[in-house]
């Protein structure tokens, strides 16, 4: 039997940690790759649609003016479509900046989800009450995240889940999690008008809607946004849901 073992140590937590921020490196320049996708289609088909309106109708005013009798109901009315086309370019353009924008603040801290949730439902109060929504949370936990992007993250999720109610259905939502081996999971369940099987992948494509503008207002950014904060925190979104039946939004953080 062996009296003594020679060998060597060697420290190697310094390439451990070398390897860990690479594979963050790699992971934040597939998010950024897909972010590139999205842009490219966002300016060939969204971004150019209003345009185009705007350009066919200031066309059709031109004509307008040019005739004698009959032409001022006219032109109120194109003026009027001109407007809400301008107004909505200018909404797309300001969703595709704050898209741009979230994750740009690298101030990771602890961030209280409780009193987060508190600050959001503060803001969406009028909302609230509109709708006769009831909102019901258990005890939050305290993640390192970024408190900024959680917010915008919880009051998405919250506003939508008021504003995609069932027509005479207050709102009941419930907003939960779950602690796992090594993260946490969200879960924000409604009683609204659900979302079909075929489409619950397509929602957190960028400006993607489901709805008439008429019936629902928005740019169809907001779910990409919650998309974004989630997998730069380091986690996954998806939704549960049955048309007419309601939602859950799942969403999970790891634990610190």
């Amino acid at each position: 039997n062996p009296h003594s073992i020679e060998g060597t140590l060697r420290d190697i937590s310094s390439r451990v940690a070398i390897e860990k921020e690479i594979k963050n490196q790699n992971r934040m320049l597939q998010i950024q790759n897909k972010e590139l996708e999205q842009f490219t289609y966002v300016t060939s088909h969204d971004l150019q649609e209003p345009l185009r309106t705007l350009i066919s109708i200031s066309a059709l005013l031109n004509d307008e003016v040019k005739k004698e009798e009959g032409g001022k109901y006219k032109v109120e009315k194109y003026l009027e479509f001109i407007v809400q086309s301008a107004s909505r370019m200018q909404d797309l353009v300001k969703g595709l900046l704050d898209f741009s924008r979230i994750g740009k603040e690298k101030e990771i801290s602890l961030v209280d989800c409780n009193l987060i949730l508190l600050e959001v439902l503060t803001d969406l109060d009028y909302a609230i009450k509109e709708s006769s929504a009831v909102i019901i949370a258990t005890d939050l936990p305290v993640i390192k995240g970024y408190s900024i992007e959680v917010r915008l993250l919880f009051q998405n999720l919250l506003s939508n889940a008021i504003k995609f109610r069932r027509k005479n259905i207050p709102p009941i939502i419930d907003f939960s999690i779950q602690k796992q081996k090594e993260c946490y999971r969200f879960s924000i369940k409604d009683n609204g008008i659900g979302i079909a099987k075929s489409d619950t992948e397509k929602i957190f494509v960028i400006f993607k809607r489901l709805h008439n503008r008429d019936d629902y207002e928005g740019t169809g950014i907001g779910l990409s946004h919650c998309k974004k904060i989630v997998e730069l925190h380091g986690g996954t979104i998806w939704v549960d849901s049955l048309l007419g039946e309601g939602s859950v939004f799942n969403f999970t953080i790891p634990i610190l």
